[in-house]
Protein backbone atom coordinates (compact mmCIF):
# COMPACT_ATOMS: atom_id res chain seq x y z
CA UNK A 1 0.00 0.00 0.00
CA UNK A 2 1.30 3.44 -0.96
CA UNK A 3 -0.53 6.69 -0.17
CA UNK A 4 -3.64 4.72 0.82
CA UNK A 5 -3.73 2.86 -2.50
CA UNK A 6 -3.26 -0.82 -3.17
CA UNK A 7 -1.72 -2.15 -6.38
CA UNK A 8 -2.00 -5.28 -8.47
CA UNK A 9 -0.37 -6.41 -11.68
CA UNK A 10 -2.73 -7.97 -14.20
CA UNK A 11 -0.72 -10.65 -15.99
CA UNK A 12 -2.23 -10.35 -19.44
CA UNK A 13 -0.27 -8.83 -22.32
CA UNK A 14 -2.49 -6.12 -23.82
CA UNK A 15 -2.37 -2.67 -25.40
CA UNK A 16 -2.81 0.40 -23.20
CA UNK A 17 -6.51 0.88 -23.93
CA UNK A 18 -7.31 -2.73 -23.02
CA UNK A 19 -5.05 -2.49 -19.97
CA UNK A 20 -7.01 0.53 -18.78
CA UNK A 21 -10.31 -1.30 -19.38
CA UNK A 22 -9.04 -4.39 -17.55
CA UNK A 23 -8.08 -2.31 -14.51
CA UNK A 24 -11.50 -0.64 -14.53
CA UNK A 25 -13.24 -4.03 -14.81
CA UNK A 26 -11.23 -5.21 -11.78
CA UNK A 27 -12.46 -2.20 -9.79
CA UNK A 28 -9.39 -0.01 -10.16
CA UNK A 29 -7.55 2.15 -12.66
CA UNK A 30 -4.12 2.27 -14.25
CA UNK A 31 -1.67 3.26 -11.53
CA UNK A 32 -1.01 6.98 -11.36
CA UNK A 33 2.54 7.57 -10.13
CA UNK A 34 2.47 10.98 -8.46
CA UNK A 35 5.81 11.18 -6.62
CA UNK A 36 9.33 9.79 -6.67
CA UNK A 37 8.53 8.07 -3.36
CA UNK A 38 5.57 6.30 -4.93
CA UNK A 39 7.68 5.31 -7.95
CA UNK A 40 10.28 3.77 -5.63
CA UNK A 41 7.59 1.85 -3.77
CA UNK A 42 6.07 0.51 -6.99
CA UNK A 43 9.48 -0.51 -8.26
CA UNK A 44 10.13 -2.33 -4.97
CA UNK A 45 6.80 -4.12 -5.43
CA UNK A 46 7.82 -5.11 -8.97
CA UNK A 47 11.14 -6.40 -7.63
CA UNK A 48 9.39 -8.38 -4.90
CA UNK A 49 6.98 -9.92 -7.42
CA UNK A 50 9.80 -10.77 -9.83
CA UNK A 51 8.17 -8.79 -12.64
CA UNK A 52 10.24 -8.61 -15.80
CA UNK A 53 7.49 -7.44 -18.17
CA UNK A 54 6.70 -3.86 -19.13
CA UNK A 55 3.79 -2.46 -17.14
CA UNK A 56 1.29 0.19 -18.28
CA UNK A 57 0.74 3.10 -15.91
CA UNK A 58 -1.48 6.16 -16.28
CA UNK A 59 -0.29 8.94 -18.57
CA UNK A 60 -0.44 9.99 -22.21
CA UNK A 61 0.68 12.87 -24.39
CA UNK A 62 -1.52 11.85 -27.33
CA UNK A 63 -3.54 15.08 -27.20
CA UNK A 64 -0.56 17.48 -27.19
CA UNK A 65 2.98 16.20 -27.69
CA UNK A 66 5.03 16.72 -24.52
CA UNK A 67 2.06 17.53 -22.27
CA UNK A 68 1.45 14.44 -20.17
CA UNK A 69 -2.13 13.99 -18.98
CA UNK A 70 -3.80 11.52 -16.62
CA UNK A 71 -6.80 9.47 -17.72
CA UNK A 72 -8.98 12.10 -16.05
CA UNK A 73 -7.41 14.86 -18.18
CA UNK A 74 -5.27 16.51 -15.48
CA UNK A 75 -1.71 17.59 -16.31
CA UNK A 76 0.72 15.21 -14.63
CA UNK A 77 2.92 16.85 -12.02
CA UNK A 78 5.31 13.87 -11.98
CA UNK A 79 6.18 11.28 -14.63
CA UNK A 80 9.46 9.82 -13.38
CA UNK A 81 10.87 9.34 -16.86
CA UNK A 82 14.32 7.80 -17.10
CA UNK A 83 17.16 9.96 -18.50
CA UNK A 84 16.71 10.44 -22.28
CA UNK A 85 12.99 9.69 -22.00
CA UNK A 86 10.47 10.47 -23.29
CA UNK A 87 12.02 10.10 -26.71
CA UNK A 88 9.34 8.72 -29.01
CA UNK A 89 7.80 11.89 -30.36
CA UNK A 90 4.28 11.56 -31.72
CA UNK A 91 4.70 7.79 -32.16
CA UNK A 92 5.11 6.99 -28.45
CA UNK A 93 2.34 8.44 -26.30
CA UNK A 94 1.89 6.09 -23.33
CA UNK A 95 3.98 5.37 -20.22
CA UNK A 96 5.46 2.06 -19.10
CA UNK A 97 7.65 0.95 -16.20
CA UNK A 98 10.09 -1.90 -16.74
CA UNK A 99 13.26 -3.42 -15.34
CA UNK A 100 16.44 -4.37 -17.12
CA UNK A 101 19.27 -6.35 -15.54
CA UNK A 102 20.68 -3.20 -13.97
CA UNK A 103 17.89 -0.71 -13.35
CA UNK A 104 14.24 0.28 -13.51
CA UNK A 105 13.11 2.51 -16.35
CA UNK A 106 10.13 4.72 -17.13
CA UNK A 107 9.64 5.32 -20.83
CA UNK A 108 7.19 6.34 -23.49
CA UNK A 109 6.09 3.64 -25.94
CA UNK A 110 3.38 3.31 -28.59
CA UNK A 111 -0.02 2.90 -26.93
CA UNK A 112 -0.83 -0.02 -29.21
CA UNK A 113 2.01 -2.24 -27.96
CA UNK A 114 0.15 -5.43 -27.18
CA UNK A 115 2.69 -7.19 -25.00
CA UNK A 116 2.55 -5.03 -21.88
CA UNK A 117 0.95 -6.00 -18.53
CA UNK A 118 -1.20 -3.56 -16.54
CA UNK A 119 -0.25 -1.97 -13.22
CA UNK A 120 -3.59 -1.28 -11.49
CA UNK A 121 -4.29 0.95 -8.53
CA UNK A 122 -7.21 0.39 -6.15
Amino acid sequence: MVHNSCYRILAAAVNQSTGRANCLAAGGRLALVSTAEEMSALQAYMQQQGVIEMLWVDGTDAVTEGVWLTDSGDVMSYTGFTVNEPNGGVEENCIVIFKTDIAFHVADVPCDYSYVYSFCEF
